[in-house]
């Protein structure tokens, strides 16, 4: 149980680096700009507007092979910080694997 604990977490801080790189890609933020799972995107924080929350959209779905529907991440809450977004994406990519 341990195992698959350890596992569960290393997959999780690998989902959350990997959707700091595609933000940073996508956006063109700074790669010196801090983000961690509590960075809020929208409104305070990074601040991302429509077209570049849209361009993310479409990095993270070419980056980890999902597809994301911007009405239901949005009732999701998935944009509210990097965390939440990494935690949707884990949800799509753990379902396309079944």
């Amino acid at each position: 149980m341990l195992l698959q604990d350890d596992e569960t977490r290393r997959m999780a801080a690998s989902i959350v680096q990997r959707v700091v790189q595609t933000l940073v890609t996508a956006t063109g933020l700074s790669p010196e700009q801090p983000l961690d799972a509590s960075t809020p995107l929208i409104g305070a924080g990074i601040s991302l507007d429509s077209v570049a929350v849209l361009e993310l959209l479409v990095a993270l779905e070419k980056e980890f092979r999902i597809e994301m529907n911007p009405d239901e991440l949005a009732r999701a809450g998935a944009l509210a910080t990097v965390g939440a977004l990494a935690s949707f994406v884990e949800s799509r990519v753990n379902e396309s694997r079944r």
